[in-house]
């Protein structure tokens, strides 16, 4: 699609939200006239569609909800900021995909990239997604040689008909059930960032998830791989204490400057990118990957009082995600889980914890009780705090007081934040504060 069909078209904004917010200022720069819609619930929502040809669906309303698909076969063109930006986009684009650490590995390419090509005082990197800016704030400044390292979640994913010329995949599994009603759609959705690839392309799949090394099979874009278990080419791995890609010695994997050995998939995903992106300065790379220690909200190191450390893993909203936290500690944990339901299930995690160094658990929100519960059905020995909290103020406290030296303070709560909390970044925020106010 280019802008100019748009001017002579009845276009309609569902759903303003941040993207579409930025969308609109865009149209409105470009002399683009278009109507926003708004509703309460969906029910209401077909009527509203009625009579636009184009409709910019926000991420978070559903593709294949009724009043899109109603829309749809009305004759409407079902389109969003996403498929909009690929049309436009005259940059080669970097998508990274995948339940978990999608923030991080973006990060980390546009670190590489980045450091690359200023030494070599070539090509512009852009960092774009939920981790990084608009892309239509910079849209009219791209070259045709630049790089937009962009984060795509699943709901961006659902109707694309462009796939990114590099495409990177972490491991799926089933976060987002409460939108996606199944999960084969789900994954369906994440295959598409390679379903349009062609032979000039490039795909980055984690070898150490079947579901993702499957879309091999589904892509005709060359393969590189990224595995934390074998050695795989072309590609990044991690061999002994040593991270590869190809046959290249890059560092000692003590060298790295993230927390736990799970982010050695994100760093070895991110390294294998970098070299599909013709990216072959090791130095560079080395300097981005022992440089970078993370983001905020993700296992964030946030203060030692008295012998006990305490981390912000707020981002955590996925039995996954806490799962994969709970191996970066040695030490014992005091573990501070719980949040708003997702419809999640909590049997893996339950065992993870049973085997893990946590030692008490603070349930807190909706499902906390439930984790708890589901830990001691599955052989937890450890202690679980039997208080009601109602800020985070009273968490921190709670853990504080049954904090001994040597101890980890964890909050990775596996679950959404709603109800305590506005998200997982006021949640993390608050954690973050009161523990500072303690350290002091």
């Amino acid at each position: 699609m280019k802008l100019e069909e748009l001017k002579n078209k009845r276009v309609a904004i569902a759903g303003m939200g941040v993207n579409n917010r930025h969308l609109a200022e865009y149209f409105r720069a470009h002399g683009v006239k278009f109507a926003i819609v708004e509703w309460q619930d969906l029910a209401e929502l077909g009527s509203k569609l009625s009579g636009f040809e184009i409709i910019f669906r926000t991420p978070g309303l559903p593709y294949l909800s009724a009043a899109i698909q109603n829309a749809k076969n009305n004759g409407a063109e079902i389109s969003s900021q996403t498929k909009l930006f690929f049309d436009l986009c005259p940059a080669k684009i970097i998508g990274i995909t995948g339940t978990k650490g999608k923030g991080t590995t973006a990060t980390l390419i546009h670190r590489i990239l980045d450091v690359a090509l200023r030494q070599a005082q070539g090509s512009k990197v852009y960092l774009a997604g939920n981790i990084g800016r608009d892309p239509f704030a910079f849209l009219d400044e791209l070259q045709a040689g630049d790089f937009v390292v962009l984060e795509l979640s699943s709901f961006q994913l659902q109707d694309l008909h462009n796939s990114p010329h590099i495409a990177v995949v972490l491991k799926t599994t089933s976060e987002h059930l409460d939108h996606h009603k199944i999960v084969e759609e789900y994954r369906a959705a994440k295959e598409n960032i390679v379903a349009h690839q062609n032979a000039e392309d490039f795909a980055v799949l984690n070898y150490d998830s079947e579901i993702t090394r499957a879309l091999a099979d589904k892509t005709a874009a060359k393969i590189y791989w990224n595995s934390v278990q074998q050695e795989v080419k072309p590609g990044a791995f991690i061999k002994g204490d040593k991270v590869y890609l190809d046959d290249l010695e890059i560092m000692n994997a003590e060298e790295v400057g993230l927390l736990g050995r799970f982010n050695l998939e994100n760093i070895t995903a991110a390294i294998a990118a970098a070299a599909a992106a013709g990216i072959n300065d090791l130095a560079a790379i080395k300097k981005a990957v022992r440089e970078f220690k993370g983001l905020e909200h993700r296992l964030e190191f946030v203060a030692d009082i008295k012998g006990v450390k305490y981390y912000n893993d707020s981002f955590a909203t996925t039995p996954e995600s806490t799962i994969a936290a709970l191996t970066a500690f040695a030490a014992p944990i005091i573990l501070i889980a719980g949040g708003s339901e997702k419809n999640s299930d909590y049997t893996d995690l339950a065992r993870a914890i049973a085997g893990s160094h946590v030692r008490l658990i603070i349930p807190i929100g909706v499902t906390g009780p439930k984790i708890a519960e589901t830990a001691r059905k599955t052989g937890y020995q450890g202690r679980i705090s039997e208080k009601e909290f109602k800020n985070m103020e009273e968490i921190v406290s709670e853990a504080d007081a049954v904090a001994e030296s040597g101890d980890v303070v964890l909050l990775s709560p596996a679950s959404a934040s709603f109800g305590l909390f506005h998200d997982y970044k006021h949640r993390g925020e608050l954690f973050r504060k009161y523990v500072i106010i303690r350290a002091h």
